[in-house]
């Protein structure tokens, strides 16, 4: 079974140029035998006029018999191959110049014969053959006519000068020597060609089912550029295929890659939460059951001391709890986001506000500039406080004691957004840490981070930002990170 495009291709075109072949052979035949009976036909148009000239009548105005029958039995003498009949002008045998066969036809039809003496007759002319009764053949004539009287028409049949001739074998074999070497000549050269053309065709299909077995064979994993394989600089459809088999594969290659890197994100999800959740639960469950199973050794403060402890751990793991379910919730976007005129300077107040307590802690200067002046975005209220909220807090959280955290807002009128950026003196981020920072669970190593941060609060943000139409960019300063993006403005 023929399974390559190639091979079918071929065999289509063998067939195609056979059947081309039979149907050129066949019109060529035709054509030729048509054309030669018609030169024949034309050639020996005048030769029953000349004829027709030489038979005398008698003194009461009628054909001479016995001259006519001397006069056909010498032409059949002279040229065997021309049968000779006079007719009456109803088209009906009076004689003949048949000797060795019988005459099967009484009457012969007038009207090829009345084509044949008008003025715009084309060759060939077919009349009927005495001598069969279906059969046609070319002929000539002419009128028979005394003393202005027509009296009948002297008919000649041409059998061996019309299609006998040609059936006989000289001119059909040259003609058919020559077609047929003209025909198989031309039928090689084009094969050659279209062999030619469809292997140049097919080789690109060939070189792109090759990269594509071999990318599957790499489990989809590894690709190679059909374009830099076959320098193909066309446009048609078969460079069209390689270009998108290029970006499909492209896109493969990358969802895979971003399958893969799903995958480890999730096992370092379960693994941190896991560790994250255990913590708390730990601690509560260990101070819970000291109460529990010492409690008439504890005095009042000790049991107060162990209770506040475990509630401390509580509402650290709910605060967890409550940040994955926002994130999921955030990613799932199931719900509309609810979009109002917010004044940003007022949600940075209030943030700061509640933010001074932990910045008082740690000795921390938390200045605001540019808060002073009105400015409205569209967007979600609650969603902005808690962008907002998370970088401050993440900013007092890793900045040392004694440090500066600073917020700045300011209006880009061109793009029609406020920006907002905050930014520390902290000890900064690497760089290889910059690109994860924004991921699940990952915490920047940084001797002044708390070890109560779960690692969400970045990636919170990213997504409300996003949401918003931007991306949370950061930066190192070199005397401290920052943090920024931007809100549509109302």
């Amino acid at each position: 079974m023929i399974k390559s495009l190639y091979a079918k291709l071929a065999l289509t075109l063998i067939v195609l140029l056979f059947v081309t072949a039979v149907v050129y052979s066949a019109i060529s035949y035709y054509l030729t035998r048509s054309n030669i009976i018609a030169e024949v036909q034309r050639e020996n148009a005048d030769i029953a006029v000349n004829l027709s000239n030489e038979i005398t009548q008698t003194v009461s105005g009628e054909i001479d018999a016995h001259f006519t029958e001397r006069l056909f039995r010498t032409m059949t003498i002279v040229n065997p191959d021309v049968q000779l009949y006079l007719l009456t002008p109803d088209g009906e045998i009076q004689a003949f110049s048949v000797e060795d066969r019988p005459v099967v036809r009484n009457v012969v039809e007038l009207e090829p014969l009345q084509k044949f003496l008008s003025a715009d007759r084309q060759f060939p002319l077919f009349g009927q053959d005495p001598l069969a009764e279906d059969s046609m053949v070319t002929f000539s004539v002419a009128e028979l006519i005394v003393r202005d009287k027509l009296v009948g028409y002297l008919y000649i049949t041409l059998h061996a000068q019309g299609e006998g001739a040609y059936d006989a074998g000289g001119p059909r074999k040259l003609i058919s020597t020559i077609g047929i070497s003209a025909l198989l000549g031309s039928l090689l050269v084009s094969l050659l060609a279209g062999l030619y053309i469809f292997k140049r065709i097919t080789s690109r299909l060939q070189l792109l089912s090759r990269e594509i077995q071999k990318f599957r064979e790499s489990g989809f994993k590894k690709t190679i550029s059909y374009k830099d394989l076959s320098s193909d600089t066309s446009d048609d459809e078969i460079s069209r295929l390689g270009a998108s088999y290029d970006e499909m594969s492209n896109r493969i290659v990358d969802q895979i890659q971003l399958l893969e890197a799903q995958d480890q994100n999730r096992r370092s999800f379960i693994a941190n939460i896991s560790h994250d959740l255990r913590t708390p639960l730990t601690a509560t469950q260990g101070y819970l059951e000291m109460v529990l199973h010492k409690n008439d050794q504890l005095d009042e403060k000790q049991r107060e001391q162990y209770l506040s402890i475990a509630l401390k751990h509580s509402n650290r793991l709910k605060a967890l709890i409550s940040d994955l379910f926002e994130l999921a919730k955030l990613e799932d976007r199931s719900e509309e986001m609810a979009r109002e005129q917010v004044c940003l300077s007022e949600v940075i107040g209030d943030v700061h506000q509640g933010c001074l307590p932990q910045a008082r802690d740690k000795q921390i200067s938390l200045s605001c500039h540019g808060a002073d002046k009105p400015m409205t975005v569209t967007g979600d209220l609650a969603l902005i406080d808690r962008a907002v909220s998370n970088l401050l807090v993440n900013a007092i959280q890793y900045t040392p004691d004694g440090g500066q955290v600073d917020v700045t807002v300011e209006s880009d009128k061109e793009k029609n957004r406020v920006r907002l950026r905050v930014e520390d003196n902290g000890p900064g981020i690497a760089p290889e840490e910059l690109k994860k920072i924004f991921k699940r669970f990952h915490r920047a190593d940084n001797e002044h981070s708390e070890s109560g941060n779960a690692g969400l609060g970045l990636a919170i943000t990213q997504r409300i930002v996003e949401l918003h139409g931007d991306t949370l960019l950061v930066e190192n300063t070199g005397s401290g990170t920052r943090f920024s993006f931007s809100l549509p403005a109302a």
